[in-house]
């Protein structure tokens, strides 16, 4: 039993790290873009986005926030966001996120609050993009880690 946590503690911290290196890489691209005089955020609201349109497509069908959650709560993305279920109902969905690796990666780069907080936005133009492929749903963020809460908060919703 105790490998089984050990292996799964370690999983959880090479997925992490993972994470984080694409952080830098993603703060490290903005500020090279903002050198070359182009706008790295209209630059990477579009990637984003686009990226965040196929991870949806990954996901299949979802009509519902139930279905939804079950496509992005992937035994891995939950163990790197330490994803918690709070109320998944036939027209809302509420999920939780206690960790966030891009959040740690900024600050071990010494970003600000407001860059923290502004990348974050940016980030989750892919989290919109996932929702953008399911057109009965919509997300909204009800509070973010970036914003000294401490978890993020995912609301998605029918439209009606």
């Amino acid at each position: 039993m105790c490998n089984i946590h050990s292996d799964q503690e370690e999983l959880t911290e090479a997925i992490r790290l993972a994470i984080q290196d694409r952080a830098t890489w993603f703060y490290l691209l903005l500020e090279e873009i903002k050198a070359s005089g182009a706008n790295p955020d209209e630059i990477a609201e579009k990637a984003i986005f686009k990226f965040g349109q196929m991870k949806g497509q990954k996901i299949g069908t979802a009509t519902t926030p139930r279905e939804f959650f079950d496509g992005i709560a992937t035994p891995n993305a939950s163990l790197a966001f330490a994803m918690e279920e709070i109320d998944v109902q036939a027209e809302k969905g509420i999920y939780r996120f206690h960790h966030c690796a891009l959040c740690e990666a900024w600050k071990k780069l010494g970003c600000s609050q407001e860059q923290i907080t502004h990348l974050c936005n940016l980030a989750s133009c892919g989290d919109y993009g996932v929702v953008s492929c399911f057109p009965d749903l919509e997300l909204a963020f009800n509070g973010t880690i970036a914003e000294n809460k401490p978890y993020c908060e995912l609301q998605v919703t029918l439209k009606k």
